[in-house]
């Protein structure tokens, strides 16, 4: 049996913000289990204008410790899980340049959605996949997302993910259920965390301010941000200040000297 999980955000920034944060968001204090990433090749399409780029990124995930009793490789690393090989591949679209999208300034209905259709196509579209090299037998878990131009100037990002593991034979289809349903929570809750760090990362973005850096192995959390921490849920101006603010606060500690500590955070 595989697993299915979704996820759907809406950005309240227009499409080249989120864009430009996907592919600059690592590192940031809520992804210290990503300890890698590399470009491995990154083209222009001269007809399409279109531009491929492929990583790899070196992931650590934490196991449940009723998965460690089945890979001792899990087991005989003290508890910190395992690294796992992540091939992500993305193409960002260049907006249609035949005219598409153009319609009438009319005030009728047909009219107003020519109108936000000619809006949507002005901006860039990405998409990726991504997927475990390794541990494939255990859990290969296959992600597909797409970043796009919605109403209104804000952005939408719909994620959608597939989980399948193949661990144990035939005989072993209640362990591969167990698997795959930690698999798809595990994809909701990093899904909410990855949300707060593009969101950071668009706030230092818009704020010009300095990206996080990465000091050593696993980086404290910089003073004033937490694993809790979320992004105010109130109107889309309140958002942007609170984003605003806590990024200027993240780039204030950043230059003060021996303010890696938790204390006073």
């Amino acid at each position: 049996m595989v697993q299915f999980a979704k996820d759907d955000h809406v950005y309240s920034d227009p499409p080249p913000i989120p864009l430009l944060a996907f592919y600059i968001r690592y590192p940031n204090p809520f992804a210290r289990h990503v300890l890698s990433v590399d470009v491995l090749s990154r083209t222009i399409n001269p007809t399409t204008g279109r531009i491929h780029t492929t990583r790899l990124v070196l992931k650590r995930g934490i196991l449940p410790k009723w998965a460690s009793k089945w890979l001792p490789v899990a087991g005989a690393s003290g508890g910190r899980g395992l690294d796992a090989w992540v091939l992500e591949d993305s193409v960002v679209e260049p907006p249609p340049t035949d005219g598409q999208g153009e319609g009438e300034a009319s005030g009728s209905g047909i009219g107003r959605e020519r109108d936000e259709d000619r809006d949507r196509n002005r901006w860039p579209r990405l998409r990726y996949t991504q997927g475990n090299l390794n541990h494939r037998k255990f859990m290969h878990v296959v992600e597909g997302g797409e970043i796009f131009a919605g109403p209104n100037g804000t952005t939408n990002h719909h994620t959608t993910a597939e989980i399948r593991s193949d661990f144990g034979g035939k005989w072993s289809s209640l362990i591969r259920q167990r698997i795959e349903s930690y698999g798809a929570g595990k994809f909701e809750v990093n899904a909410e965390t990855a949300k707060k760090g593009m969101l950071l990362i668009m706030g230092l973005i818009r704020a010009r301010q300095p990206l996080p850096d990465t000091a050593e192995f696993y980086p404290p959390p910089p003073p004033g941000f937490s694993d809790s921490w979320t992004p105010s849920q109130s109107s889309t101006t309140n958002r942007h200040e609170d984003v605003q603010q806590d990024s200027k606060n993240f780039a204030r500690s950043r230059r003060k000297d021996g303010a890696g500590d938790d204390e006073g955070g």
